[in-house]
């Protein structure tokens, strides 16, 4: 009984999305393309599959470093070549540590002067 009430509510929103959205003379919804962007956690998975698949490729012997080499040549070649903007490249976030280790870069006990000595300065630069 619950499910037929169901189906008829489900029956009765697309014959509503229909009316509004649907072609005028049949009725029939129209098929929209997905979005084309992607979400940052997509992006990294995304990435992450790609970096093991290379590396899967690279340890069974199906692909030599040289390949990949050249296939990032023609890819970067080809970008040159294409006026479209087209990215295979993938932006990761840096993490905060690496930020914060660029950020506190010369700072703690360790330190150094530079052995290089200071310009020595003449006397007579002194008194003017």
């Amino acid at each position: 009984m619950a499910k037929s009430v169901q189906n008829k509510r489900r029956a009765l929103t697309a014959q509503k999305k229909r009316k509004i959205h649907g072609d005028p003379v049949t009725g029939k919804l129209k098929v929209k393309d997905q979005p084309s962007s992607l979400s940052g956690k997509r992006k990294r998975k995304l990435f992450k599959q790609w970096r093991r698949e290379q590396k899967e490729a690279l340890q069974n012997g199906l692909v030599t470093m040289e390949d990949v080499q050249m296939a990032v040549a023609e890819a970067a070649g080809e970008a040159k070549d294409s006026g479209s903007k087209s990215s295979g490249k993938i932006h990761l976030k840096k993490s905060v540590k690496l930020k914060q280790l660029k950020k506190h870069k010369g700072k703690g006990k360790n330190k150094r002067k530079s052995n290089v000595p200071a310009a020595e300065t003449s006397a007579d630069a002194m008194v003017e």
